[in-house]
This record gives C-alpha cells, sequence and structure tokens, in this order.
C-alpha cells in the first residue's frame, strides 16, 4: 500500500432501499450488477449513484418536492429518486403523473412537465456509508429507505441485468452459502434491515434510529488487508469476511 499518496476526496453518492410487503414478510429491492462493471462486478446492490450537479442546484427544483423548507441532505435525496428512476424505472412522487414520463428528457424537466413533486420526504435516513481513505475511487453515501409505489422495476440492461425483490434475510443466507456476492456496506445495511418484519416497522425503526457516519479502516496484516468499523456504528459485526473484501478487489484488479 502506497502510504505517500494522496488522500481521494469522496465524491457524494445516495442509494436506495425501496422495500415491501411480500408474502413471506419484508422485501427489498436489488440490483444485480453486470459481471463487466468496474467496480464490484456481478454483486447485488442497492440503486444508486453519484449526486449530479443539478441535483444540487435548489433552485432548479423549486416548488417541485414535497417537504417543508430546505433539507441539509436535499441534494441527496434528489439523487436518489433520480437513480432509481433511471435504474430501476419507479417514479416515486406526490401523485400520480398528468402525462407519459420521457426519459429523454434531464431528469427537472421530467418532473416538471409531470405536474408532481418529486417525494423526497417519504425517505428516511437508513445508513451513511464513506469509501475507506486508501482507496482511488471514493464516496460519501446516503442510504434511504422507501416504501415501494407499486411501480413495476425494468432494469437498464447495462449496470443492471436484473432485480429481485428480495427478503434481506434469505439474501444473508444466499451470501452465507457462497450463491450471491455481496460488499461489506450491503452485507450490513441488510443485517441492519432484517431486524424488521414488516415495512411500517422498518419505517419506524429507521426514523428513531441514529445514522452513524461509517468510515472503514484499512490496515495490512501478516494475513493479508484487514477492514474495520467503529462499534458504535451499531451494525452488530465490525470487520468484512474476505469474501466481501474479495468483491471489491476484483473490481480494483479490473481498473489495473
Amino acid at each position: 500500500m502506497d502510504h505517500h499518496r494522496k488522500i481521494a476526496m469522496p465524491k457524494p453518492a445516495s442509494s436506495i432501499m425501496v422495500i415491501r410487503d411480500g408474502q413471506g414478510g419484508l422485501e427489498v429491492l436489488m440490483i444485480e450488477r453486470a459481471k463487466t462493471m468496474r467496480f464490484a462486478p456481478g454483486a447485488f446492490v442497492f440503486p444508486g449513484g453519484k449526486v449530479d450537479r443539478s441535483d444540487m442546484q435548489n433552485w432548479r427544483w423549486q416548488g417541485m418536492t414535497t417537504g417543508r423548507g430546505a433539507m441539509r441532505d436535499f441534494a441527496f435525496r434528489v439523487a436518489a429518486l433520480r437513480e432509481l428512476y433511471e435504474e430501476a424505472g419507479i417514479f416515486l412522487s406526490d401523485k400520480a403523473p398528468r402525462r407519459t414520463l420521457t426519459a429523454a428528457a434531464p431528469f427537472a424537466t421530467m418532473v416538471r412537465n409531470a405536474g408532481v413533486k418529486l417525494d423526497i420526504a417519504s425517505l428516511v435516513p437508513f445508513a451513511h456509508w464513506v469509501t475507506p481513505e486508501p482507496m482511488p475511487r471514493r464516496f460519501d453515501t446516503y442510504f434511504y429507505l422507501a416504501p415501494h409505489n407499486g411501480e413495476e422495476a425494468i432494469h437498464d440492461g447495462n449496470e443492471a441485468i436484473s432485480f429481485r425483490w428480495v427478503s434481506p434475510r434469505k439474501m444473508l443466507s444466499d451470501w452465507e452459502e457462497d450463491r450471491i456476492p455481496l460488499m461489506f456496506p450491503t452485507r450490513l445495511n441488510l443485517m441492519k434491515l432484517a431486524r424488521a418484519a414488516t415495512v411500517n416497522e422498518a419505517l419506524r425503526h429507521a426514523r428513531r434510529a441514529r445514522v452513524v457516519r461509517t468510515l472503514p479502516v484499512v490496515d495490512m496484516t501478516k494475513e493479508g488487508v484487514k477492514l474495520t468499523i467503529d462499534p458504535a456504528t451499531g451494525f452488530g459485526v465490525t470487520a468484512a469476511t474476505p469474501k466481501e473484501l474479495s468483491v471489491e478487489a476484483a473490481g480494483l484488479a479490473k481498473k489495473a
């Protein structure tokens, strides 16, 4: 590891955990990433991505979002819903659009033309993860919880090759059995979500819980790379497993 490398500034990003009540209990929408992706190829993740400049331009969204006053995390919330629409085709608004959505238009223009408000007030902060300092590409990611509005998810066939509505507990079981790859933050967010049995319970837990900024620490040991987090984050787990580290390492190797 190059200790003289300049630490990269993390780019703002958002991710959204859309949940619904399924026949077997709580379900969350997850994306299967294409194996050709530079980062975390083949992993299952939640919809999300970088915060765009347009997401940060509050004037652009005047009168087009739900909620009262300016929210500290306004741009992150807008980005979460924009990414959800772009990656999964799910549009969370205060009411049904008055006209067919046109994906070719800029997102803010599409929302305005639809005659609706982007429902940022329905998002509940769930987690906050920052990529470890030694990593060359870093993100400062806010995770949100949102109830599903019933729209069908449609994958883009590019970054996302499939969607799954899954039980968090089943997803964790599949990970344990080496059926699916997960990144460290994804597994811990699933563990936290699995504490609830219904959408209402999950939202209630999230509203009551304090979101702790989680910055994993990377150490080199005789056994190899070790990734740990502060116990105060409240996930109940403090170290990544070799399986999780290999998922991210695959993306780094592909970049190199």
